[in-house]
């Protein structure tokens, strides 16, 4: 069983199955408590994102009709 603290209200929540434990860890807005009420630092695994050039999106529906010159 583990208890987070949510950082914005100070509330408490307990969880019982692993799963739960897992996403929460993973989430910014809790910390996990200790026994002892303390809170306890949870180093999050970060992931190198590869720096590539954006793409262009091309857009939707038809293309808007040329004015003919008068």
């Amino acid at each position: 069983m583990a208890t987070f603290r949510c950082l914005q209200s100070g509330n408490t929540v307990n969880f019982t199955y692993q799963h739960d434990i897992d996403s929460m860890r993973g989430h910014s807005g809790y910390v996990l408590v200790d026994d002892k009420g303390e809170d306890v630092k949870v180093e999050s695994e970060s992931k190198v994102l590869p720096m590539t050039a954006p793409v262009q999106v091309k857009r939707m529906g038809r293309p808007r009709k040329a004015m003919a010159a008068a």
